[in-house]
Order: structure tokens, then C-alpha cells, then sequence
């Protein structure tokens, strides 16, 4: 049988050769970041660094990852020092990162734009999303380090401002590998909370990698879905990041931070002490407007001489009976001779008024006859006179051509 070696000695002896080469025990290697994952049980960080030709293998443990000033993200260009060793369960050899930092400014921005250009397009930033803060806000949610002084500027300012307000904190790194996630979570739990009026979310001033927990999605998307309104206060009033594009206020500071989320209550109560000034000054105003108005009334005649305005209104109510009874009574004799004549018309054209000048009518089976064609000789018809009725027998007729009609 020949002689053989396993394949953990095989691993063994090549981790060996790497660890006492001089180059690959401490060494710097650029590349671009690809499958970037924060392990969240045990805060390990695994990714991958690739160039044009190749991809290394990376492992930066979690004591490790606190040193971070950024957050690493896929597509970023770093320089990551750390020593090559071999993991033998697997048979490959990784990178074991101590330190990394972003690659050139340029490298950062460019990332940013991109960043802020995706986030843009999922609607994160859209104006009609933000929400309206509450005017008189009770309760406070803070996300931030306990440990910073931006904490203790907000609970000083908040203090001053509204000694009453009560300041919920969730403790979150600001700066590292797990501060996007820890941010991002405490922003979930005041709202699931949900006993906050508005939370600030903020750290104080840093370089820009030291900000760049601000700048990542996952912070940006819990600042969009907080059914709660939020603040970002992200360093001073220079810096800027994305967490300001998606929070319904900006404030340049965490103590701008403070000031907007309360009202000052001094403030408030010497505004109420003016308005309740002008408001006695204003009604004093009224009342001596009101008197004067009152007092020009009550020398008016009709206040100082009742029984004289009377007398002159009963005067002119007797005047106006007067005239109405007189227009009455010429109404009335105008009617009653109008009346006269329509009566004395229909008199002269009553029938009766021609039989009482000795006319009569002829009268056949109840019709009066106005012609001689309608009776026959021998026919018998009645005479009406003016007292009484003439029977009489025709005997012959005539036709006589008086006048037309």
C-alpha cells in the first residue's frame, strides 16, 4: 500500500504554509464587496471581495465588526487588511478581516447616488408620504446610543423645553456593521410600542463613514413604514444623509431635534398670559363702544319724551283711517254708478222692455218664431205680450222684405 496522508493533514500542513508566509499574514486587499451577509445569531460578517479576475472568501468576526465606521453593502469598493488561513472543515482558504475601510471618497458618493437613486424609485423619499407632527407631543421615542452626548443634548433641551415630556429610549449602535440593523429595529419597536407621539432618530457629528449607518436601506425603509412620525437628527448641520430624505422632518442637530418634537411651554405660557391681555383689552373696548352707542340712544326723544312720540304716532294713525275711509267711500259711489249704468244697459235690452212698448212674441211648441216659414196656415201658436198670452190660429201668411240684416 502506498503511503498516503488524510485529507485534514493535507489542509493542516497548506494552512501551515500560509501562516508563516510573510506576505499573507497581514495584508491589504482591495476588491468590491459581493454576497455581503451580517450572521445576526452570532454578529459574524461573511462576504466576498472580487476584481475582474477572481473572488476571495472574507470572515470579519463580530468584536471585529464594532470597529466598522460604515455599513458594508454590496458593490462597495473597500480595502480590507486581515491574514489568509485556511478552513479546513471546508478545505478553502478565506481572508480573516481586521479592519476595513471604503476605497476613496469617490468610491462612497458614488455608492450614495446609487443608493439614493433605488430608494427614490421605491417612493421612500415622496413628499405625500410625510406625516404632520403633533403640535403638543407628550411622550418622546429617542433611537439612538445611550452612551452619546447627543442623547444627553436632547434630554437637556427636552427637559428645559417640557418638564413634564416623557423620553422612551431604545438603545442602538450608531456607527458599525450592526447599527443599520439595531436603528432600523428600534424605530420597529416604538411602533409596535406605540405610545410614542414622534421619535427622533440620530447620533451627533462623525466623518462620513461614521454616518453611513444613516445611509442604508434598511434604516431608510423602517423611517417609511413608522406609522409614527419621525425626526432625523444625523450629526450637524452639514452633514447630510438618507435617513433625512425619508423622515418627515430634517433637523440640522439633536438638539434642533428636541426643540421641534415639543413645545416650549414657557413660551406657550406667555403667549397665552399676551392673548389673554388682548383679549381683556379688546372686550374693554367693546363694552365702552357698546355704552357709548347706548347712552346716544337713550337721548333720543322717543327715551326722553315717550308720551309726546305717541300722541304724533296716534296723530298720524288717525290721519291715515281718515284717508282710507274717504278713499273707501268714493271707491264705493264709483262702483255703485258704474253699477247703475250696467243695469240700466241690460234693462233696455231685456225683452220685457220691447213687450212693454207693444210688441209680442210668437212663440210655436215653446220656440220662438221668427220667420213666417215656420208656421202653416191652420197652425196655432201664442202671442207673449207684456201681461199675459194670446192664442191664435194662423189664416194665411205673408212675406214682407223689410230690411236685411
Amino acid at each position: 500500500m502506498p503511503d498516503f496522508v488524510t485529507v485534514s493533514q493535507v489542509n493542516d500542513y497548506i494552512d501551515e504554509l500560509i501562516k508563516i508566509d510573510g506576505v499573507l499574514c497581514d495584508i491589504w486587499v482591495k476588491g468590491e464587496i459581493s454576497g455581503c451577509k451580517l450572521h445576526r445569531p452570532s454578529g459574524h460578517m461573511y462576504f466576498t471581495l472580487k476584481d475582474e479576475r477572481g473572488i476571495l472568501n472574507c470572515v470579519m468576526f463580530k468584536s471585529r465588526c464594532k470597529s466598522l465606521n460604515f455599513s458594508p453593502a454590496d458593490g462597495q469598493e473597500v480595502l480590507a487588511r486581515g491574514s489568509v488561513a485556511v478552513f479546513a472543515p471546508q478545505g478553502k482558504y478565506q481572508l480573516y478581516v481586521e479592519e476595513m475601510k471604503l476605497y476613496g471618497l469617490g468610491e462612497l458618493f458614488r455608492y450614495l447616488s446609487e443608493l439614493r437613486d433605488k430608494l427614490e424609485k421605491k417612493g421612500y423619499f415622496a413628499p405625500e408620504n410625510k406625516k404632520p407632527l403633533s403640535r403638543f407631543a407628550q411622550r418622546i421615542g429617542i433611537v439612538t446610543s445611550q452612551d452619546g452626548a447627543a442623547l444627553r443634548d436632547m434630554w437637556r433641551i427636552l427637559k428645559s423645553l417640557h418638564p413634564g415630556v416623557e423620553v422612551v429610549l431604545v438603545h442602538s449602535a450608531v456607527q458599525g456593521a450592526e447599527a443599520p440593523y439595531e436603528l432600523a429595529a428600534g424605530i420597529r419597536r416604538l411602533n409596535e410600542y406605540g405610545e410614542v407621539d414622534v421619535i427622533i432618530i440620530g447620533r451627533g457629528g462623525g466623518s462620513v463613514e461614521d454616518l453611513m449607518a444613516f445611509n442604508t436601506e434598511e434604516v431608510v425603509k423602517a423611517i417609511y413604514e413608522s406609522k409614527i412620525p419621525v425626526i432625523s437628527a444625523v450629526g450637524h448641520e452639514v452633514d447630510f444623509c438618507l435617513a433625512d430624505l425619508a423622515a418627515d422632518v430634517r433637523a440640522a442637530t439633536p438638539t434642533q431635534a428636541a426643540q421641534i418634537a415639543v413645545p416650549d411651554l414657557s413660551r406657550l405660557s406667555e403667549e397665552m398670559i399676551n392673548y389673554r391681555q388682548r383679549l381683556v383689552n379688546l372686550l374693554a373696548k367693546k363694552i365702552s363702544y357698546y355704552s357709548e352707542v347706548l347712552d346716544k340712544i337713550m337721548m333720543r326723544k322717543i327715551w326722553q319724551e315717550p308720551e309726546y312720540i305717541l300722541q304724533k304716532k296716534g296723530e298720524y294713525l288717525d290721519r291715515l283711517s281718515k284717508d282710507l275711509i274717504r278713499s273707501m267711500m268714493d271707491i264705493r259711489k264709483r262702483k255703485s254708478y258704474q253699477l247703475a249704468l250696467a243695469v240700466s244697459a241690460l234693462e233696455n235690452l231685456s225683452p220685457l222692455k220691447v213687450l212693454q212698448r207693444g210688441y209680442a212674441v210668437i212663440l210655436k211648441d215653446g220656440q220662438v218664431v221668427n220667420s213666417v216659414a215656420k208656421v202653416e196656415e191652420g197652425e196655432r201658436v201664442m202671442a207673449k205680450l207684456r201681461d199675459g198670452n194670446i192664442i191664435l190660429e194662423v189664416k194665411g201668411r205673408e212675406r214682407e222684405e223689410l230690411w236685411k240684416i
